[in-house]
């Protein structure tokens, strides 16, 4: 979905992802002005011309400028003012009394000094000074566009052209765009900065600027990065096979008709009405049971932040996801698999108890135990979990089919397997799973008969005397 030709466009989709918005007037105009942009190219590619000197990585620091406190100017400014002109004095001297040479080191010395130590604190807020001014030309030339359609941002860059064009002149005083010289200027600049301080004067002198207008330049940023982040949005969905806008309700369910995953070449559509329980997923592997969880909890948050869904309908409450898909070893801080995954699940249980606006996405919990353990902490948790949220949980152990019927609807992918190969059609099915195929999948790769014969009655010896408290269900 990045198509965005701008750094800040790529910071504003990011934070667009991430901010669940619960007023549907807010998301009804961002999808219009996403749309306007599908429809009108010339308007869409005069913006992202506009847009193309903000690519630049030192863009990225544009937000630590305008989102967090920059220290004003420092009380040794005056200091480093007179150290620059002391050196540039001593330099051009050293041509009428050649003994200004040692003292000409000396300050050259203390300056690439300060240079570091000072510019090593001030890095992140300095190197988006020049960036910030060519979003200020940017915003100056974006709001000269013309449009038939009624373009928040655009509005609100017009009302601020004299603010722009005032810090436009006060920081162009002090920013040189070395990205746009040859690559002998840049050495000459970098050198002559290093030695006269020139950068870290400028700073200075632009920080209390900055500080004044600090609101205003926020604002500023947001109505520009919104712009591309909108384009970045209206180019992905030119390029999907279909797409709706979400549906929100008020009681605590969920109904989609032909939902697919994004990232899947031809995915295979699910669909599921009023699902107002919690649910239990069951099936083999490679049947399609994370990716389903996955798909739903992006369609989610699609349907909360931009306002689209991938699905022919798709109808739900608002509320937060939470995912314990792909967890791995953390092997830096010495924990396991399975301790990675109870300090997850332990998360999403304070959250629950927090609130009732969460789905939980859950991917084979607790796979990482001993059976026994698994089934009573799985149960205990998720009926836990159930009670104050909603809760997807896929899970190999069939078992929990009878031990969570009360609290959770059960549901499962199928495959088929014949003398030759096996299939899957990865479609979501309501009920219990009443079968395995594991074995069946050794015999086709070739396994020992010996093997397979000696699993197949393990299994029907342990599933007639209940050993493992397996499923009724199961057959």
């Amino acid at each position: 979905m990045d198509r965005n030709v701008s750094c800040l466009g790529q910071q504003f989709l990011y934070h667009l992802l991430h901010k669940y918005e619960n007023d549907e007037t807010v998301l009804k105009e961002r999808y219009s002005l996403i749309q306007y942009f599908r429809k009108n190219s010339s308007v869409r590619e005069s913006i992202q011309l506009l847009l193309g000197n903000l690519s630049n990585q030192k863009a990225y620091f544009i937000p630590s400028l305008i989102m967090s406190n920059i220290p004003p100017r420092s009380k040794y400014f005056y200091l480093l003012v007179l150290l620059s002109l002391l050196t540039l004095i001593s330099s051009s001297l050293i041509y009428f009394q050649p003994q200004f040479l040692f003292v000409t080191i000396a300050l050259l010395t203390t300056n690439i000094i300060l240079n570091h130590v000072i510019g090593s604190k001030i890095y992140d807020s300095f190197a988006g000074f020049s960036s910030l001014y060519t979003l200020l030309i940017a915003s100056s030339q974006i709001s000269k566009i013309k449009s038939e359609y009624s373009i928040g941002e655009f509005e609100f860059l017009r009302k601020q052209k004299g603010l722009i064009k005032k810090l436009k002149k006060k920081l162009g005083k002090f920013v040189i765009d070395k990205d746009g010289l040859n690559d002998v200027a840049r050495v000459i600049i970098e050198y002559l900065n290093m030695f006269f301080l020139y950068d870290l004067i400028a700073y200075y002198k632009s920080v209390n600027i900055l500080n004044k207008y600090q609101l205003e330049v926020k604002k500023i940023y947001e109505s520009v990065a919104s712009l591309d982040a909108c384009i970045s949005v209206a180019s992905y969905l030119e390029e999907i096979e279909s797409f709706t806008n979400p549906t929100f309700i008020n009681s605590d369910e969920i109904s989609f008709n032909n939902i697919y995953h994004p990232l899947i070449e031809n995915a295979v559509p699910n669909s599921l009405n009023k699902l107002s329980k919690s649910a239990l997923i069951t099936g083999s592997n490679m049947s399609g049971k994370t990716t389903f969880i996955k798909c739903v909890g992006i369609n989610m948050i699609l349907a909360q932040t931009l306002y689209f869904c991938h699905a022919d309908k798709f109808e739900t409450y608002r509320c937060k996801v939470s995912a314990s898909i792909k967890r791995e070893e953390d092997l830096e801080n010495s924990k396991s698999y399975f301790f990675v995954e109870i300090e997850e699940i332990q998360k999403f249980i304070e959250l629950a108890d927090e609130n009732k606006d969460h789905i939980f996405l859950i991917d084979e919990i607790f796979r990482g135990t001993n059976t026994i353990e698994r089934l009573a902490i799985s149960t205990s948790v998720l009926e836990s979990l159930s009670q104050n949220g909603k809760v997807l949980v896929t899970t190999h152990d069939i078992e929990l089919q009878d031990l969570l019927e009360s609290s959770y609807e059960m549901y499962h992918f199928s495959d088929q397997v014949d003398s030759n190969n096996y299939y899957f059609d990865y479609k979501i099915q309501k009920g219990p799973c009443l079968s395995g195929n594991a074995i069946s999948l050794l015999e086709i790769k070739g396994y020992p008969k010996d093997i397979t014969n000696k699993a197949k009655n393990f299994a029907e010896e342990w599933k007639s005397t209940n050993v493992l408290g397996n499923s009724k269900n199961q057959s």
